[in-house]
């Protein structure tokens, strides 16, 4: 009996209990299972290849070679007699090495550049995982707000219903006119379709919340009704995007990246010194008996390869102007990014509380309409105009309330802190 107790209680907590949907697991299972980091960390996995091509001038190279080889001769002797050599076949194979010794800096600012590079892809693939972070607070605050409109859309249903029981109660009195069950009925009418576009818009953001998750439809657990954390840093804020910033990391280490490649392109009019050798079997027989051993230093010096070296350098030259411009142009970006979200964050908190205001100014309204109406002192058309301005205020508070988690979470995304560790607080 206990076995089967422990069963059940096992099944109804898997099936019925689960814990709700963090904002923090929601992200962290977005950052897991979306295809667009995929296409990022392909990016960095490329670029980590292209490091260690990099380096292949700093590691000795090895080749062996195989051949068999059929020859013959023929020639005339005084224009008549035709005379023909013996056809041979040789045989030959052998080994040879080859290590570059010194090229005067080349291969290290190729691979320094392949570093910046691998550096400025790992940037790249925080930023995109920065913007899926973003679009998952945005989808899950959605998700929430379109929740809230549906339990406001419910209540001003059931408001609607008393108001329609107390008309019909006053026309069975003799008191009221039928206008007043005929306008009652309208606004339960338009409760009901209010309420029907709500929870319709609540499923359209839990979709939208799964695909920012990267899963195949809406997540099946509640989310939890959370806030973001404020920011406990109210001054420096643009220092601390310029320093925080990860598509700004990557400007960075591209204009670094530029720099070695320029100097890597001015490398080539500096000699290559190399060593190599080789050792060689080759007869007329097999397996072949002769052997030959070959062993040498080669300094190789450029005296005259242009246009080719000059426009390298020119070409490596005015990609570092390109990523200097496009490094100072996001800097702008990101100043101007971080002054409007900071002054949307302070306009949505005081809209916030004037909202709060008035949707409590229109709940006392609202509530002396309906008291009003139901002594027999008020109109319908009064509790009618009241009831929608409290539909509206309280639509309007809840749109401000997260309004304002929305600009913190796109002030984090500017200031370039936008993650798992932050949302976890």
């Amino acid at each position: 009996m206990r076995r089967l107790v422990f069963v059940l209680l096992i099944l109804t907590t898997s099936l019925g209990w689960a814990e709700p949907l963090s904002l923090h697991e929601a992200v962290v299972t977005a950052l897991a299972n979306h295809p667009d980091l995929r296409v990022a960390d392909s990016s960095v996995r490329a670029q980590q290849a292209r490091l260690r091509g990099s380096t292949a001038n700093w590691y000795p190279s090895f080749s062996a070679t195989a051949g068999v080889r059929r020859s013959g001769a023929s020639g005339q002797v005084g224009g008549q007699n035709i005379i023909r050599s013996g056809e041979q076949t040789s045989y030959s194979y052998g080994f040879a090495a080859r290590q570059q010794l010194l090229d005067f800096g080349k291969t290290h600012h190729q691979v320094r550049s392949a570093e910046l590079e691998l550096l400025a892809a790992r940037a790249d693939l925080e930023d995109s995982a920065q913007t899926l972070a973003l679009k998952v607070v945005e989808s899950y605050f959605q998700a929430l707000r379109e929740a809230q409109s549906v339990e406001i859309n419910q209540a001003n249903l059931d408001n609607a219903r008393v108001q329609l029981e107390q008309a019909q109660g006053f026309l069975e009195a003799g008191t009221r006119a039928k206008i007043e069950v005929t306008r009652a009925e309208a606004d339960l009418a338009n409760a009901r379709v209010g309420l029907i576009q709500a929870r319709n818009a609540h499923q359209k953001a839990l979709v939208a919340l799964g695909s920012a998750m990267g899963l195949a439809g809406p997540p099946e657990r509640e989310l939890v009704n959370q806030s973001l954390p404020s920011p406990d840093w109210q001054r420096a804020v643009v220092d601390r995007a310029l320093a925080e910033r990860p598509d700004l990391v990557a400007a960075d280490a591209r204009v670094m990246a530029g720099r070695s490649s320029v100097s890597a392109a001015a490398a080539d009019y500096r000699p290559v010194l190399a060593t190599s050798g080789g050792y060689n079997w080759n007869d007329d027989r097999f397996p072949p008996n002769q052997t030959s051993w070959n062993l040498g230093v080669t300094l190789e010096v450029p005296i005259l390869n242009e246009p080719t070296l000059s426009a390298a350098v020119q070409l490596a030259e005015a990609s570092l102007a390109a990523a200097r411009g496009r490094r100072d142009s996001l800097e702008l970006q990101i100043r101007q990014q971080v002054a409007e979200e900071q002054l949307n964050l302070e306009e949505s908190r005081q809209r916030s509380e004037a909202a709060e205001t008035a949707r409590l100014a229109a709940e006392e309204s609202f509530r002396l309409a309906s008291e009003r109406y139901r002594v027999g002192v008020g109109s319908s058309i009064e509790v009618s105009q009241a009831q929608r301005a409290l539909v509206e205020a309280r639509a309007q508070e809840v749109q401000a309330r997260f309004d304002v988690q929305l600009a913190l979470g796109r002030l984090y995304r500017a200031v370039g802190i936008l993650g798992p560790d932050l949302l976890q607080q």
